[in-house]
């Protein structure tokens, strides 16, 4: 039984797959994670019925990831490094590159100059974000060592992390949900197919951060 009461994001961290189906539907399950399932269902209009059958069903299946909430910190770091901000950074740098490239190559194609734009704003922001959290924060965490300063910062973590919600926003908006221009390269279709498993990336990441990491420092 799913309790509408709870969390979204409590859904996430009791069953992973879940996120796909809220994904669907652009349910905010990391910055505004901490809402009701009820209230979302609620405000946005959607099919209450539809959607927990959908959540039943995923939960139902074997769970391919553990609860991070029974990690260690320093095992939830670990993953932070190894497994996402390592792909991070590696998929700006990728996306980067080759939405430069189609924009200089499809010049009668002008939204890729804005979603050109777009990576490139997020690449400013969350390549700063991920120093900070190497250099500062997660040394910290792991000799718990924080100080007034550096909690001051987790704060502005959770804030960045909100930030880089609305930037994809704006990238969905500007990309009509990731769907690429009609007559479109193979090309172009595969770099709005992959900032959308980017978008999706960047989300399941924070949300641990948000929900599980961040608050046994707060």
């Amino acid at each position: 039984m799913i309790d509408l009461d709870a969390p979204v994001a409590d859904l996430v961290l009791a069953h992973s797959a879940t996120a796909t189906v809220l994904d669907r539907r652009h349910i905010d399950y990391c910055c505004e994670g901490h809402r009701p399932l009820g209230a979302v269902i609620t405000e946005r209009q959607l099919d209450r019925e539809a959607l927990l059958a959908e959540l039943a069903a995923a939960m139902a299946e074997p769970d391919p990831e553990a609860d991070p909430r029974t990690a260690t910190t320093s095992a939830l770091i670990s993953r932070a490094l190894a497994r996402q901000h390592r792909h991070l950074r590696a998929l700006l740098a990728l996306l980067g590159h080759q939405s430069r490239e189609l924009m200089i190559q499809h010049t009668k194609l002008p939204a890729l100059r804005q979603l050109a734009n777009a990576v490139d704003e997020i690449a400013a922001h969350m390549l700063p974000h991920l120093d900070r959290e190497e250099d500062e924060l997660f040394p910290a965490m792991l000799h718990n060592a924080m100080t007034p300063e550096l909690r001051a910062k987790l704060g502005a973590m959770f804030d960045e992390h909100r930030d880089f919600t609305h930037m994809f926003k704006r990238l969905r908006t500007a990309t009509g949900e990731y769907q690429a221009p009609a007559g479109a390269s193979d090309e172009v279709v595969e770099l709005y197919a992959a900032l959308h498993e980017f978008e999706v990336l960047v989300a399941r990441h924070h949300h641990v951060e948000n929900h599980v990491l961040l608050p046994r420092f707060r």
